[in-house]
């Protein structure tokens, strides 16, 4: 990781964050050996195991080391419970601890984002950046994937035989059978491909920044904690920034880039005097640039589970009677970079529409071929399997505030979760659901016991207080810094901050509406855009025939 250095503190482009985003347009911005790019980061290093094994994913989004430490305020529909909301404070980012699912979602969620008024955001225009980021060599025949690219997406080559399970139940149910998830209109069950490579976790710091990094023209500062973007007449000139008790400031020639994500680009922003006012007022913090919607509109994925619990010890997990199979799973990962713990534990699920009027699927049901730990464990401990369901498109919105003008304070987040009636009868009708997928006949054999919420919770009522006692979410914040043209927008079609010149937000934040997705191949695409953007490179043509 470059250190701090004595070069001259002036940059021609500044970019806050390296997370997924992050790493992405510093990568990028300094393929040109004439800018000058410093990208800083608040937390350390990803090269640690936790990280690099796809099975030990538990660890990595559980670790105090690479993650935030944050909790919602008290949710008032979730009888007052905080949840936790792990965000990667690590080179990387979020990317360095996620699950390295690889889903863009439905092409439809992009149209929307064009037709609320975002002109070069359909499908159609972001599939050719999809593709650029891509290497996917298993569907190289496929107009939907490509090879080449810096971000490498495989199946998992050896998945558990309780998934197969899972995809016969679900054909006996009567849904379809889903070759590739990453089409334009995907449906229904099946395998799904993850950012795993040869055993390893690909995120944007492997694919994009470690090979950057070689240039004498990108300086990575990590452990380095931005207080404020620096503004002078309307106009984004810096950025204050704090390492090791000491305060320095930064010059962007041409831009600042915020990439730090749902929850601190609002809050940088917020530190730096732009947001609303009365809020600014509230908090101590003095007004330089009156705009509303920064840090409203938080939307996330909620979800909750049926958990079973089983003396069979097909599934993933530690036990006394798959001793010799665990220590022989860790000589096959040493020796070849295979077995188990080359796979992320969560490799098939569905999206499904979950009722007559959904025009794309509403509902995510995610097979999890281990069981589901009592208390936080990094592990799974015994033997079960589980089945999540995720509802994709929450009515349910929220903030991000601040606690006060201290910039290293903690952001305040209420999610909301639940506070939409609709977002909780979605994940009801999941459970029972997944109540009928567990009991068909290709899991009569397991013998299995419903663990939670148990088969005693059986109306609507009980399950809905149980979604209200165990709803989390699954870590898909977006739209807090949302792009748009009406006065609650924080960013323009491209990327610029409203009011504010020399200033763009590229991650999540900016999303006009959730997409209902996991969030991390959106991400990619939306830097590759915003690269192009910052670069005055003209879009790649849209590609609206496969639609």
């Amino acid at each position: 990781m470059t250190a701090h250095n004595d070069a001259a503190d002036s940059f021609d482009f500044i970019v806050i964050g390296a997370g997924t985003a992050g790493c992405v347009l510093a990568a990028r911005l300094s393929e040109n050996p004439a800018h000058r790019v410093c990208l800083i980061e608040a937390g350390g290093s990803e090269q640690h195991p936790y990280i690099a094994i796809p099975a030990a994913v538990g660890a990595a989004i559980m670790s105090e080391r690479f993650g935030w430490n944050l909790w919602t305020t008290p949710q008032a529909a979730l009888n007052g419970r905080k949840v936790p909301l792990p965000r990667g404070r690590v080179i990387g980012g979020s990317g360095s601890i996620n699950g390295m699912a690889y889903y863009r979602g439905s092409a439809r969620d992009y149209d929307d984002w064009a037709a609320a008024g975002n002109n070069g955001w359909s499908y159609a225009d972001l599939l050719p950046y999809f593709l650029r980021s891509e290497d996917n060599p298993e569907y190289a025949a496929s107009p939907y994937h490509k090879t080449g690219g810096p971000m490498a997406v495989r199946f998992v080559p050896r998945t558990n035989p309780l998934c197969e399970r899972f995809n016969a139940a679900m054909a006996d149910l009567g849904y379809r059978y889903c070759e590739d998830f990453n089409v334009a209109e995907p449906d229904g069950y099946g395998y799904r491909q993850a950012t795993i490579h040869n055993g390893l976790r690909v995120s944007t710091a492997s694919a994009y920044l470690r090979p950057a990094m070689r240039r004498p023209n990108l300086t990575v500062l990590t452990q380095t904690h931005t207080r404020r973007i620096l503004l002078d007449n309307g106009v984004a000139t810096g950025v204050e920034i704090e390492h090791a008790g000491a305060t320095r400031r930064l010059g962007a020639r041409r831009e600042v880039l915020l990439c730090a994500g749902a929850f601190h680009s609002p809050h940088v922003l917020l530190n730096s005097g732009i947001g609303d006012a009365q809020d600014l007022a509230a908090a101590g913090v003095d007004v330089v640039h009156h705009l509303p919607g920064v840090g409203r509109g938080l939307t996330d994925h909620p979800a909750s589970y049926i958990a079973m619990d089983t003396r069979d010890t097909t599934s993933y997990g530690l036990s006394l009677p798959t001793t010799l199979r665990n220590l022989w799973a860790g000589v096959q990962y040493l020796a070849a970079r295979s077995g188990p713990l080359a796979s992320n534990l969560f490799e098939t699920n569905a999206y499904i529409k979950s009722h007559a009027e959904a025009d794309r699927p509403d509902m995510q049901v995610v097979f999890q071929p281990a069981r589901r730990n009592t208390r936080p464990f990094p592990l799974p401990l015994g033997h079960g399997y589980a089945i999540s369901i995720v509802c994709l498109y929450p009515a349910s919105r929220g903030t991000v505030k601040l606690q006060g003008p201290d910039p290293f304070a903690a952001p305040i987040i209420d999610p909301a979760l639940g506070s939409a009636p609709e977002d909780l009868a979605t994940i009801v009708r999941g459970l029972k659901l997944a109540r009928k997928i567990l009991g068909t006949r290709h899991f009569a054999d397991m013998n299995a016991h419903e663990r939670l919420p148990g088969t005693q919770v059986a109306d609507d009522a009980a399950l809905e207080d149980y979604v209200r006692a165990t709803l989390a979410t699954v870590h898909h914040p977006g739209c807090t810094c949302r792009m748009g043209d009406d006065p609650q927008a924080v960013v323009d079609a491209e990327l610029k901050v409203r009011g504010i010149a020399g200033l763009r937000v590229a991650d999540a934040s900016i999303y006009p509406r959730l997409v209902g997705a996991n969030t991390n191949a959106s991400v990619v695409a939306i830097a590759e855009k915003a690269a192009d953007m910052v670069l005055g490179i003209a879009a790649p043509a849209a590609m609206p025939a496969l639609r």
